[in-house]
């Protein structure tokens, strides 16, 4: 029963964080303003490439280890990567880039 209900709570936290992933995904590629800088949509698609790869391995980590701790520390430890990856790294990039 506890390996069943460790599966779950896995399966579901990142299902969530998948969606997320998914959710700003769709609303980055619809887009009604004019065309933007196509260098843009190069960082767009990396940093959407970062999350899924970390995603991943997130995810791969809390299966193998199975460890109750792994789904509450790794979601926060995701969340506090993507946020640091998305308000600081990738507009330093394109600081560097134009």
């Amino acid at each position: 029963m506890n390996n069943n209900s460790y599966n779950i709570v896995v399966h579901v936290v990142n299902l969530i964080l998948l969606g997320v992933i998914g959710i700003l995904a769709f609303f980055s590629v619809i887009n009604i303003s004019p065309a933007q800088d196509p260098i843009f949509d190069i960082f767009k698609f990396c940093l959407f490439g970062f999350l899924l790869v970390m995603w991943a391995v997130n995810y791969w980590i809390q299966y193998k280890k199975q460890k109750w701790i792994l789904p509450i520390a790794g979601t926060i430890l995701y969340v506090a990567i993507a946020l640091f990856v998305m308000v600081v790294v990738m507009p330093f990039l394109r600081e560097i880039v134009y």
